[in-house]
């Protein structure tokens, strides 16, 4: 007979503390080194744990639960805007209980809030900061857990974030391109600002560019850092996938976006100024060709810290 989740968890945590894998280390001081300025992988302490599991993620989602779930079931394409929903759609807790015949894929957002997840997830946010030095800890106003569910198979689209962001691998594997997020050619500033007044798809994925990114072949006990404003994009393998999104709202991403004109939001919005902060979904961009001829793979710009990682092509298999 199993133990109640609770319980199970508890056990779990003692067993990582004397076991060899914290919840996530870092000897080679790669997260002060990276730290929003590259894409790199990292060991974690996760795989396997028992919070991750299916059967705890839907009781998770039948708890009442205080923050908004997003889910979306049937196929979608890298290209595709988040609000797409191709199939019938699913309940939060049916969608996760079928997760791997659904072709479904869930978030779940600011676990680190939820009274049994909150302690594993808050060591891994406080972690992160500690690991990544003084130049975070004065950036960072905010820290939040999602945890991500996807169906075998199934793309994530291609999108960027305004947070800084730590994606853990927990179970399951999936191909993860990270794009250079200093490249005004792949995100323009009109387009930051879009993002940051709340149009979600603002970029437009460019197939003609896919060599550009770096391609992590991405498996359970390992993650990866997407800098601020890295588009980034998922191809879940064909196996279910459970991830965390650790993300960090930081203080000059908060100071950019207030230093928005009001004006300049009211004309985009097609409202008046003094209505600008309550606008939740600006218009979208006209999608602009930027095709560019065959490119070459650009070579990863951080140090590959861990074993397996070859620094010399911009593909990784990081674990299994």
């Amino acid at each position: 007979m199993s133990l109640p989740l609770e319980e199970r968890v508890s056990a779990s945590g003692a067993a990582a503390r004397d076991g060899d894998m914290p919840v996530l280390s870092d000897p080679e001081r790669q997260f002060q080194r990276n730290y929003n300025r590259h894409t790199f992988a990292f060991p974690h302490g996760l795989t396997d744990h028992p919070l991750f599991e299916l059967s705890s993620l839907v009781e998770l989602a039948r708890r009442p639960f205080h923050h908004e779930a997003y889910w979306s079931n049937g196929k979608v394409d890298a290209n595709d805007p988040w609000e797409i929903n191709r199939d019938a759609r699913l309940s939060l807790v049916d969608t996760i209980a079928n997760i791997g015949d659904n072709n479904s894929l869930v978030i779940l957002k600011h676990v680190e809030q939820d009274p049994v997840y909150g302690p594993v997830l808050q060591e891994i946010l406080a972690r992160v900061v500690a690991f990544s030095g003084e130049q975070m800890r004065q950036e960072v106003l905010v820290g939040e857990v999602l945890i991500l569910i996807a169906s075998p198979n199934r793309l994530t689209s291609y999108h960027m974030d305004a947070e800084c962001n730590f994606l853990v691998q927990v179970a399951g594997s999936k191909t993860f391109f990270v794009y250079d997020h200093t490249d005004p050619t792949l995100v323009s500033d009109e387009e930051r600002e879009q993002y940051q007044i709340g149009n979600h798809n603002s970029i437009v994925y460019q197939e003609s560019r896919q060599c550009e990114a770096t391609a992590y072949e991405l498996h359970a006990g390992y993650g990866v850092h997407v800098p601020v404003f890295a588009p980034h994009w998922a191809r879940n393998h064909d196996n279910v996938s459970v991830a965390l999104s650790v993300n960090y709202e930081l203080r000059p991403m908060a100071r950019r976006k207030t230093n928005i004109p009001g004006e300049q939001l009211a004309a985009q919005i097609g409202g008046r100024p003094d209505s600008a902060r309550h606008f939740s979904l600006a218009r979208p961009l006209k999608a602009r060709r930027r095709e560019r001829p065959l490119c070459r793979p650009r070579a990863h710009s951080a140090q590959a810290d861990i074993s397996g990682l070859d620094a010399s092509v911009s593909r990784f298999s990081v674990g299994e």
